[in-house]
């Protein structure tokens, strides 16, 4: 009987794995399916059916107690914990500055997976999931991106590597997994598209789906600015050189069932630490294809950001014939009523739009001006095969958001 137990349940990844572990890659796979969560979540408010005997969502469990006190909070809280076979882990902590987010996060990763050996003798494959940071994504100006990126690629050097905890994790599975009857894999997505039932302040698909309704709610879809037939243009807020670079973006569903395939469908090929590269498929993509399309799904007319004063090195916007895009934050601070008017009339968070994290956003769209598609050969190799039109998992993640009541309804 195999039973996936999800830690960090609520968020972008570990909701899809909930969700797709359902029927992924059968209905009869998992007899089981346990999601941990921070806060307390009903299985309706995740928008998941309560009518399935094997869904189970616990809270209440602090990850950050003692190996023992753990293992106690498992056994009173999870139905058949010593059944649990697979372990996804998609956890993450904020931590204070006293411990640091490395540490913080290393600990949390050790204390879990000893509570679990400690509970269920029956584990057979933990499932890591780390992301870019591991090739140095967010060091563009220290370290050397050699595109596309490939899972072989030398960990980046000091100071930078002490900053990336995801090589720690992955050592600290190897020390415990050896001479264990379990083994692991690593996944790595890049930027994540998909949609949580809880607020998720690093959604970018969310962002972008905020910044658009916003912008249609303040100038329509008719009176535009010209030279789009009347229709109103959205100028890429980021540079052109961010706008023309490559990217492989990584949806939720397609992240999940290759987490799901690596533990179960093929765990010989994929297991051993093992790490594979997630994407949404072969196709390489850049904001200058993705982005009149998702403008085009609320009506409107995606372009791309005016030349600036050194079009080579895409860092300084506009001219004095084309002003500069407005930032999003900047634009989304001083339309916030529109976006309050947008709630009360679908019944929306109205502290969404403030909520979001538009620094994050700002980092994905503008200061990712460099190339980083991911080479997605090994994961290929082994069989996995899934994939998504990029654009097409912007609409699907959101359509979902749309029926939890965090978009407006167009």
């Amino acid at each position: 009987m195999a039973h996936a137990l999800i830690l960090g349940a609520s968020g972008i990844s570990g909701w899809s794995l909930l969700n797709q572990a359902r029927t992924y890659p059968t209905p009869t796979t998992f007899a089981r399916i346990t999601g941990t969560t921070n806060r307390p979540l009903t299985l309706e408010q995740a928008r998941l059916p309560a009518d399935d005997p094997r869904l189970a969502l616990v809270s209440g469990i602090d990850f950050t107690k003692s190996v023992d006190e753990v293992a106690t909070a498992l056994r009173d809280k999870i139905p058949d914990v010593e059944t649990v076979s697979h372990v996804f882990y998609t956890a993450y902590i904020n931590a204070d500055e006293s411990k640091g987010q490395a540490a913080a996060n290393i600990d949390l990763l050790s204390v879990a997976i000893k509570a679990i050996e400690k509970v269920s003798p029956r584990l057979a494959f933990v499932v890591l999931q780390t992301g870019g940071k591991g090739y140095g994504l967010m060091y563009p100006d220290k370290v050397t991106l050699r595109t596309p990126l490939r899972e072989d690629s030398p960990r980046i050097p000091r100071p930078w590597a002490d900053e990336v905890f995801y090589y720690a994790q992955h050592d600290l599975l190897r020390d415990l997994s050896r001479g264990k009857t379990w083994t692991f894999s690593e996944i790595r997505p890049d930027v994540i598209v998909g949609f949580a039932p809880t607020s998720n302040a690093m959604n970018m698909a969310r962002g972008i789906g905020i910044y658009l309704s916003v912008w249609r709610h303040v100038f329509g879809t008719g009176a535009g600015s010209g030279g789009s037939g009347g229709r109103v243009e959205v100028p890429f807020p980021g540079s052109l050189r961010s706008y023309r670079a490559t990217h492989t973006d990584t949806n939720q569903d397609v992240l999940s069932k290759m987490e799901i395939f690596a533990a179960v469908v093929n765990p010989e090929g994929c297991g051993g630490g093992r790490a594979f590269n997630v994407a949404d498929g072969g196709a390489v993509t850049s904001w200058s294809e993705v982005w009149p399309r998702l403008c085009e799904r609320f009506g409107l007319v995606g372009v791309a950001p005016p030349p600036s004063p050194d079009a080579g090195t895409g860092t300084a916007f506009g001219s004095t014939s084309s002003p500069p895009p407005p930032s999003m934050k900047d634009f989304i601070a001083k339309h916030d009523d529109a976006w309050v008017a947008l709630a009360r009339e679908h019944g929306l968070d109205e502290g969404a739009a403030r909520g979001y994290n538009w620094d994050f956003l700002h980092v994905m769209l503008v200061e990712c001006d460099f190339d980083r598609e991911y080479d997605l050969t090994r994961a290929r190799e082994v069989g996995f095969q899934e994939e998504i039109d990029t654009v097409e998992g912007y609409f699907a993640a959101w359509e979902r958001m749309r029926s939890a009541k965090q978009l407006p309804p167009f």
